[in-house]
């Protein structure tokens, strides 16, 4: 019963709105805007929001599907990662909306008016105004297949006839990741974040639909399906994003060797190996931990199923807490695994680009599994057989 009637609302509303444009001598335009990538991590992969042009300034407003409490950033991640409904559809005025993104945040805008029948745009706006409904206004966010754009592909699609759905276009062949990491491309930390904490889901190449969830491909689709070119509204003034970058793979390679390397002068000294184990396998076991959390609170599948966890295996803290016998036994097991891991890699069954978080572990437990002690080194034949 409440469902329907935020739907009869919904209706109202919108009733009104083109009784409104009616009364101006025409149905309102509906705008699909685009805004260009912006700074902060969550506008990295644009935004977009559709407008209701009714040629009043006054009555003109835009409606956005992905609001959310941004001066609570962390609060707004954890309901991200728990997908509770912590993102809701709302709208503003046309006005505040250009003078945010353009006059405060200096983000490219782009504007395509929807060549849609009376009918059309009356059931467009209908479904507008009943998304803003404080029954159906709350969702859970998905990044990848419920965000702000694949809610405004959906109602396109919907009031067209499935006119977006049905197309069939060529694809390049890149993953959910590679777009990912195309909004990081100025940041090697953020890019390995793609990698650690989006497991093998996100490594499937998405079909011409399934790529709209991006701003821009959404924007090209309008413009190949019904004729509508973008009008760039306002270009941005600053520099433009990066197509390219490094992506900090080498960096971390490296990092973990660096942290291995005082657990070998450990063992070849023979003092302080437990000290230099833990302060080598902290942060990427305190990582692991985090991810394993994750996974079993979140149901996001590209966060359930992750496989750096079994790289960054959070028990791996065994390496500190065992005895040296057990340590050794339980670091050649890792070893192996890690081994099988990386055959995966290589063959291609293992798709999560894992390899250069790999290093770390695999340095680590390969010199507490094979790296002799000093004690071991000096023994002769018969005392290294009996030790081993």
């Amino acid at each position: 019963m409440p469902r329907l009637s935020s739907l009869v609302l919904a209706v109202v509303l919108a009733h009104g709105a083109v009784a409104n444009a009616s009364e101006l001598g025409k149905l309102p335009v509906i705008e699909v805007v685009t805004i260009g990538n912006g700074s902060l991590v969550w506008g990295r992969h644009g935004h977009i929001t559709v407008c209701v042009r009714y040629g009043d300034p006054h009555t003109d407003r835009c409606y956005h599907y992905a609001l959310a409490d941004f001066e609570h950033p962390w609060s707004m991640v954890a309901g991200y990662f728990r997908g509770d409904r912590s993102f809701w559809a709302g709208f503003e005025a046309y006005d505040n909306m250009v003078h945010r993104y353009r006059d405060l945040m200096d983000r490219s805008i782009w504007v395509q008016p929807l060549p849609l029948t009376d009918a059309q745009v009356r059931e467009f706006i209908a479904r507008l105004e009943h998304d803003i409904t404080d029954d159906n206004k709350y969702y859970s966010y998905d990044h990848f297949h419920n965000n702000c754009t694949t809610r405004i592909r959906d109602i396109i699609d919907d009031v067209t006839g499935h006119a977006l759905s049905t197309m069939d276009e060529p694809i390049d062949g890149r993953s959910f990741r590679d777009f990912a990491r195309e909004g990081f491309f100025d940041s090697r930390w953020l890019e390995l974040a793609t990698d650690l904490a989006m497991g093998p889901d996100t490594d499937r190449v998405p079909n011409y639909w399934e790529r709209m969830f991006l701003p821009q491909y959404l924007r090209e689709a309008i413009a190949k399906r019904f004729g509508v070119q973008p009008i760039a509204a306002y270009t941005r003034r600053g520099p433009p994003a990066p197509s390219d970058g490094a992506d900090g793979r080498i960096v971390l390679m490296l990092f973990g060797l660096l942290a291995a390397a005082p657990v070998a002068v450990a063992r070849w000294r023979g003092r302080f190996e437990r000290v230099a184990l833990g302060a080598a396998i902290a942060p990427y076991v305190l990582a692991g931990g985090l991810l394993a959390f994750l996974a079993t609170i979140s149901p996001l599948p590209y966060v359930r199923w992750n496989e750096a966890i079994l790289v960054w295996l959070p028990i791996d803290v065994l390496l500190v807490a065992l005895r040296p016998a057990r340590r050794r036994v339980y670091a050649r097991a890792r070893v192996a695994m890690l081994g099988a891991i990386a055959l995966g890699l290589l063959v291609g069954i293992v798709k999560q680009p894992l390899l250069a978080p790999l290093v770390w572990p695999l340095a680590v437990n390969t010199i507490v599994g094979f790296w002799p002690t000093r004690e071991r080194a000096a023994a002769g034949p018969a005392e290294a057989a009996a030790v081993v």
